[in-house]
């Protein structure tokens, strides 16, 4: 096993989850898993330290937003990189998912430059702050294969 925190999936269509599964691998990420649900993911979280979460916009019963807003709610979960996808965003949803903190937005299909340049944009970021400082273990000195030191 890496050393490297895995990267978590989250998709209610178990074709695509399987695709963004295999394009991660195929970046260099050495451990992707994937669930169907924001509950899942939610109970994924609370059990091991990921470096990064992909989770579709739209699912049921909890949409990506409800789940980013219950990750961004959370003092121990508040600085995990967030990508939402979907075939495509209203400026609605878009507004919404700012709001609530989201770290970037990739089309589906993906194309791999655009992923690769979303991952660095997102795996580069400063960590959030709350109005008390947190002491966290940044995420940003992990060495992902293909893409380099962060």
């Amino acid at each position: 096993m890496s050393d490297t925190p895995p990267i978590l999936v989250v998709d209610d269509q178990e074709k695509l989850l399987k695709l963004v599964v295999m394009l991660m691998n195929r970046l260099g990420f050495p451990e992707v898993e994937g669930v169907s649900t924001a509950a899942d993911a939610l109970d994924r979280l609370r059990e091991r330290r990921y470096a990064l979460v992909i989770s579709d916009l739209e699912m049921e019963p909890m949409d990506g937003i409800g789940l980013l807003r219950e990750i961004r709610a959370d003092d121990a979960l508040m600085n995990t990189p967030f990508i939402l996808t979907e075939s495509s965003f209203t400026f609605e949803d878009i507004n919404l998912a700012h709001q609530a903190g989201a770290d970037a937005f990739i089309l589906k299909p993906f194309d791999m430059n655009v992923l690769k340049a979303k991952l660095k944009q997102v795996l580069n970021r400063k960590p959030r702050k709350r109005e008390a400082p947190l002491a966290t273990e940044s995420t940003l000195s992990i060495d992902f294969p293909m893409l380099g030191k962060f």
